[in-house]
């Protein structure tokens, strides 16, 4: 190998005259390296007709980019360069790896822990010329897109220097020539179900929600590898172009250059079919639960009617666990155990389970209850064992279990009941014992809830009215003190009035001052009045509620048998009033005569 003599040649593969000289040689590629001479770049463009040399190493000033990355655009580099005996660098021992991304049009250097890379003058300049080397070693062009690596391996020895040898693989940017960007094939974007946290088996919308959009496709470019090479982009591919079609009347669109985008004019929920999309505000389905539809939860806020039709009588309507929240519900069947219900209307054509809970903001209707219900008004045919809370309610039989409401209005009273009302209990019929009727007002949130901040309020306007008044005793009583000195001051500025004399400037400063406390004395007693007026009214408010049980009624349109008992609950100190009558006795009230209640039985 010693008698191997350096040869000079121009190429533009370095790597394949590498291989033919150590061939030619007979001797191994990996013992020959190579020194470059000279290097020039030329291209052929659209118009031009014969290969153009590049001045420097900016394509731009010669072309543009649209060119550049066009498959008609030819590029090319030739190399004159010497190649000798391979042989290691006295000082640098630069380990590392050329690497590149999928399309190449990007390239770095990978470099091994391993190297020994020292802290002298011109070592920038080594590290540049090996990385070189090994760019034409792997048919990559140089030159034209590696601008920026002074700058990094001036990043890579201040490291060094900062730290030490490398102690992992440091990866070196080298350049990235025209990177090709890719298209965006069209797409359409279900809003609608992206915005469905709770995993409801349909989905709310309110009207103006964003509910559907077609993202138009857009096309990429052609890129240009660090080979030189051409990178192919292909077309966007257009699959949903007319795949959204809308109803009009319950969905708008608008449009601009990036997409189209879908709204709901209407409350309800997206469907689809026949191909269309709709705002829909009526669904009906066998039944749910878990296996078959999940919880169904719109929120009451939109406009949606669910209506449940179970054929078969042995399984629930609303399975076990169901979450239902719709504005409207109407269900043939069963409410299984633990099922929780929140609905705006509410029909229940069968029987609630004793762990189920129903919440209704208006009117709910059920035929047979044993669960927990909370409406505004409740329409009960038959209660057994379970609890209603509502503002008004209308029970045909009731066998057990405990209403709380301001109006209550049973027809038949079986045993065993607990019925709280605000203003009026009215029974039809009792065929039963130990029922207990009450008039608790304070059982009532709203009312319990009107006391409570009255109580607290006038609370802290007496602690207010009290310091005002004590503030304005003391400001009265420091005023009349003044009042002396005020009339001699009075008397000394008119007296030199009637001279024709000027006041003196503090007099003028004091009688102003006393004129303004005594007008801010006067402002202060008119708002402690007002504020004394509001606390009476305050007051007589409250007295008001606290009456409320004298205002009630239970009407019983039936016969007493002794064995029911009637409690009235004093709002103001909870004191109870019970009575157990017997025989016909239609209304049972409470009657106040000078401090004391007592009952006042009416007969028709």
């Amino acid at each position: 190998m010693s008698d191997f003599v350096p040869l000079t040649v121009l190429t533009s593969n370095v790597m394949q005259d590498l291989k033919q000289a150590a061939l030619s040689q007979r001797i191994a590629v990996e013992n020959l390296d190579f020194d470059l001479l000279s290097y020039e770049t030329s291209f052929k463009g659209s118009v031009d007709e014969e290969w153009q040399f590049l001045q420097g190493n900016d394509l731009l000033t010669q072309t543009t980019e649209n060119e550049i990355r066009s498959n008609i655009f030819l590029l090319r580099q030739e190399y004159q360069i010497q190649i000798r005996l391979a042989k290691p660098h006295p000082y640098l021992t630069l380990d590392f790896t050329i690497a590149t991304d999928k399309t190449k049009s990007r390239v770095i250097a990978i470099i091994n822990p391993s190297s020994k890379i020292p802290l002298v003058k011109g070592v920038q300049e080594w590290i540049k010329y090996a990385i070189k080397q090994k760019m034409l070693r792997n048919s990559l062009m140089i030159g034209l897109y590696d601008q920026n690596l002074d700058r990094e391996i001036q990043r890579l020895i201040v490291k060094i220097q900062k730290e030490g040898p490398l102690k992992e693989s440091y990866r070196l940017p080298i350049g990235e020539f025209f990177l090709p960007i890719m298209p965006i094939n069209d797409k359409i974007v279900l809003h609608y179900k992206n915005a469905n946290v709770t995993n409801s088996m349909i989905e709310g919308v309110n009207p103006g929600d964003l509910i559907l959009e077609y993202l138009f496709p857009k096309p990429g470019r052609h890129g240009r590898a660090c080979t030189g090479e051409h990178i192919h982009v292909p077309e966007p591919i257009v699959k949903y172009a007319s795949y959204v079609v809308i109803d009009p009347e319950t969905i708008s669109s608008e449009q601009d250059e990036e997409s189209i985008r879908f709204f709901s004019k209407v409350s309800g929920y997206v469907d689809r079919k026949q191909g269309m999309f709709y705002i829909s505000q009526e669904l009906q389905i066998e039944n749910a639960s878990f296996k078959k539809t999940g919880s169904i939860e719109t929120g009451i806020e939109k406009d949606i009617s669910l209506i449940i039709k179970k054929n078969v009588h042995d399984e629930d309507a609303v399975g076990t666990g169901i979450n239902i929240d719709v504005q409207k519900l109407d269900v043939s069947g069963t409410i299984g155990r633990n099922a929780k219900i929140q609905a705006c209307e509410l029909k229940i054509g069968a029987q609630t389970h004793r762990k189920s809970e129903i919440h209704v903001s208006e009117t709910a209707n059920v035929h047979l209850h044993r669960g927990n219900l909370k409406a505004k008004d409740a329409h009960i045919n038959i209660l057994e064992s379970g609890k209603v809370e509502a503002d008004t309610i209308q029970i045909q039989k009731m066998m057990g279990g405990e209403v709380i409401g301001r109006k209550v209005h049973v027809h038949t009273l079986y045993s065993n009941a607990r019925i709280i009302a605000l203003e009026s209990i009215t029974i039809d019929t009792i065929e039963g014992d130990g029922n207990n009727l009450i008039i608790n007002p304070h059982a009532i949130a709203s009312y319990h809830q009107q006391i409570v901040d009255l109580e607290a309020e006038i609370k802290a306007k007496t602690t207010e009215l009290y310091a005002d008044t004590k503030q304005l005793k003391i400001r009265k009583a420091v005023f009349v003190e003044k009042n002396s000195r005020i009339k001699e001051i009075q008397i000394r500025v008119l007296t030199k009035q009637k001279r024709g004399e000027a006041p003196m400037k503090a007099d003028l400063v004091r009688l102003q001052q006393y004129k303004s406390e005594r007008e801010a004395i006067q402002e202060a007693s008119e708002q402690l009045a007002e504020s004394e007026q509001i606390l009476e009214s305050l007051k007589e408010k409250l007295e008001k509620l606290y009456d409320a049980d004298i205002h009630a009624v239970v009407t019983h349109r039936g016969v007493y048998n002794g064995h029911n008992r009637i409690v009235f609950i004093d709002p103001k100190n909870r004191q109870e009033y019970g009575v157990s009558p017997e025989g016909a006795v239609t209304h049972i009230r409470l009657r106040k005569e000078n401090d004391e209640k007592k009952f006042l039985l009416e007969s028709e």
